[in-house]
């Protein structure tokens, strides 16, 4: 009988001795799992941070985009019919080709537009012009005729055709922040 206790008393204390290893096993592996976890959360946090930088700037970028200018636009040609008597000399001391100016991207405005008279642009800033056929980066070199208001004046070769607009945006571009 005691052989039988002896017997029974070691299986036991072996079913004990597997299930507490195996429930040891299983401990570990929860902690190994919960280990994982917490460096994904750590991860994941990392992320949300650099996301929330991110959105920071691109609020700051909207913030800093320009309002829109709502200006009629013509062109004219560096002739003394549509100048004054130096047709090949802006307003801001610029010299002009006649020839090829279209591609130079220079613009009269209005001299109500200028800072001088009020006004938010200087000569030699860079206004984005939309709603023409020719949208774009433009500098200001001239100023037109004191009568003109709220308008630009987009320079061209000579042989242009002559066009207008009534209604076009320009953007202000000096004061954005890169």
């Amino acid at each position: 009988m005691k052989t039988a206790i002896k017997t029974l008393g070691f299986i036991g204390l072996t079913i004990l001795l597997v299930f507490v290893l195996t429930k040891n096993k299983e401990i570990r592996q929860y902690k190994i799992n919960e280990q994982q976890q917490l460096e994904f959360l750590d991860t994941l946090q990392i992320e949300i941070d650099s996301l929330k930088f991110e959105i920071q700037n691109l609020l700051n970028k909207i913030d800093s985009i320009p309002s829109p200018i709502p200006v009629k636009a013509t062109m004219y040609h560096p002739v003394e019919a549509q100048c004054d008597d130096t047709p090949l000399i802006t307003a801001d001391g610029s010299r002009i080709c006649p020839i090829n100016v279209s591609d130079w991207n220079w613009i009269a405005v209005s001299q109500d537009l200028l800072k001088k008279n009020g006004g938010i642009f200087d000569y030699g800033d860079q206004v984005y012009v939309s709603g023409t056929h020719k949208d774009g980066v433009y500098t200001i070199r001239d100023c037109m005729n004191k009568r003109k208001k709220n308008q630009i004046d987009i320079l061209e070769s000579i042989g242009t055709s002559q066009y207008k607009y009534d209604q076009i945006e320009i953007f202000n571009l000096n004061d954005l922040d890169s």
